[in-house]
């Protein structure tokens, strides 16, 4: 399999819905994990108290949107609060509440792990 083949490759699968996928082509073999994100929300709140811990949904490039993210700032619950690019594909982290942007944990460019804190969420503010 030369390169363009498995650029090929990456794109098509990176728009199937697929938790786990192996792939054996004559000498070629590739395995593939992600995380399952039909329960993506899940995986993206965890609560302390009122404060909302936005994770990342997946390892990547954390992105913030156009305007930087501030302390204070207001968010709306399914407000897009960041990016992460991961393949050269955006997936978009939402707030899973509304509430006011208490701290901001990762830089914009930084890389960051699967369920990585982004973003803390003082809900309700």
């Amino acid at each position: 399999m030369n390169e363009q083949q498995l650029k090929q490759l990456i794109t098509d699968l990176a728009a199937l819905d697929f938790v786990h996928a192996k792939i054996k082509l004559d000498d070629f073999e590739l395995e593939l994990e992600r995380p399952d994100t039909t329960s993506q929300f899940t995986q993206q709140k965890q609560t302390r108290g009122d404060v909302i811990v936005v994770k990342s949904p997946m390892i990547g490039i954390f992105h913030v949107n156009e305007a930087p993210l501030q302390v204070g700032q207001r968010v709306e619950t399914g407000m897009t609060v960041g990016q992460i690019e991961s393949m050269k594909l955006f997936n978009e982290v939402t707030s899973p509440a509304s509430g006011i942007v208490e701290r901001v944990l990762c830089e914009d460019g930084q890389t960051v792990e699967y369920d990585q804190p982004l973003i803390e969420i003082r809900e309700g503010a």
